[in-house]
This record gives C-alpha cells, sequence and structure tokens, in this order.
C-alpha cells in the first residue's frame, strides 16, 4: 500500500489494475499476489474451527484406568466400552479410558519413562484419574508420596469382606491409623491374568487415586475385572 493511502484508496486502486483483465490473469495477479495470506487465513480458519468443535463436543470422564509397567494388548477402548454398558454410564455425557502399556522407572533416564512420570503428575494433579494397577513395588512407591486412599474409606463393607485376605497394606504418610489397605490384589482377573499383562512379578494391584471424584463407578469396576474376559486385540 502506498505511504499516505487508506485501506478503500489501496483497494480502489486494485480494482482498476484488473479492469480489463481476462479471467487467467486476474487469477495468475490473484495467486501471485494474496495466496499466502489466503492459504494462511483458511489454515488458522480450520484450527479454530477443530478447537471448537472439539471443545463443544468433549465428554467429561468418568472413570480413567491406567496400567503401570505391565503389557496387554488387548483393545482397551472395546473394553471400557463394555464397562460404560455394565456401569450404565451415560455415554452421551461420559466417557471411559484405559490407558495400558504405561511404563515408568523412577531410575530411569529415559526420556519415554520421563514423559510418562510427568504425564501420571499431571494426570492427578488434574484429577483425571481414578484408578492405578501396577506391581507391588510402584504401588508401594506412589503410596509412600500419598497417591491413594485408604480403601476403609471408598469401600462398602460387604466389598472389604469380600477381599479380605486380598490388600496391601502401608502406613500412609499424615495418617495416624497404622497400616491400612490402599490397593487390592488383581492378579488373577481374566484382563490380567489371560494377557499375563504382569507375567514378570508376582502380584498386580489395584489402588484408588486419592483425588478421584468417581468413586461411584469403582465398585463397578472391581465388579468387571473380575467378570469380564479380556477382549481379543484387534
Amino acid at each position: 500500500m502506498a505511504e499516505g493511502n487508506s485501506v478503500m484508496d489501496e483497494i480502489r486502486a486494485q480494482h482498476q489494475k484488473m479492469k480489463g483483465k481476462t479471467p487467467k490473469e486476474k487469477f495468475l495477479y490473484f495467486w501471485d499476489y494474496y495466496r499466502i495470506p489466503t492459504i494462511v487465513a483458511i489454515v488458522i480458519a480450520a484450527l479454530v474451527g477443530n478447537l471448537i468443535y472439539t471443545i463443544v463436543t468433549a465428554k467429561d470422564t468418568a472413570f480413567a484406568v491406567v496400567l503401570i509397567n505391565g503389557y496387554t494388548d488387548t483393545d482397551t477402548e472395546a473394553y471400557m466400552s463394555g464397562f460404560e454398558t455394565f456401569a450404565q454410564i451415560d455415554t452421551k455425557e461420559y466417557s471411559t479410558n484405559m490407558e495400558a502399556n504405561f511404563t515408568i522407572d523412577p531410575q530411569s533416564s529415559d526420556q519415554y519413562a520421563m514423559a510418562n512420570l510427568q504425564k501420571l503428575m499431571a494426570l492427578v494433579a488434574a484429577k483425571e484419574l481414578d484408578v492405578i494397577i501396577a506391581d507391588e513395588d510402584t504401588l508401594l512407591n506412589y503410596a509412600q508420596a500419598g497417591y491413594f486412599y485408604d480403601l476403609n474409606d471408598v469401600l462398602s463393607q460387604e466389598t472389604l469382606a469380600k477381599y479380605e485376605g486380598s490388600f496391601l497394606y502401608y502406613d500412609l504418610p499424615e495418617d495416624t491409623k497404622g497400616e491400612v489397605p490402599v490397593a487390592v490384589r488383581v492378579t488373577e482377573v481374566p484382563l490380567l491374568a489371560q494377557t499375563q499383562a504382569y507375567a514378570h512379578y508376582e502380584d498386580a494391584w489395584l489402588g484408588v487415586v486419592v483425588n478421584s471424584e468417581n468413586l461411584e463407578y469403582l465398585e463397578d469396576f472391581l465388579r468387571y475385572l473380575e467378570n469380564t474376559p479380556a477382549i481379543p486385540s484387534t
């Protein structure tokens, strides 16, 4: 735009240049001078549209699970879809999630393990994780950090009696009750046993994240684990 000209003056000047031009000449002129701003505008519009769509269609999470240091090739999306039906979760409003093959080694400087460690901390801080399934050493490591509920506080008396003898106990920090159950053994549940998810460990344990906001589905999930076989991998 020439110095001292207004935007409207510039537009009029551009229209004058186009007078008498053929459609092909007009297209070439447009392509030479406006293709980059146009492409940028289209990309921005697409990104904004996608962001709006994601926000509008996003569902709250009804239940989220992470398997740490295990391995399963089960179709976890299909498995949790079955749980949604089992627990009668309104899938129009809510979703569930199970993240398997989640590796964490506090002694390792491996970038993948470090990224998972940071991701786990972020999920817990954001209250986006309800249950952790892991080997005993990992469970106790996070129990020491205060990550888990005392299961006496979140399970019914009936369920506590059912799992008597299958609890992992720990003296939680800032707790004056002594050793309390912080995890329940889930080694033999079909999802883990059939896929040998924790084949390298004697036991697999389930702990409930201390700031979980979805405790109403906890006992449903325990029953689902026990009674539902692992879905074949895709």
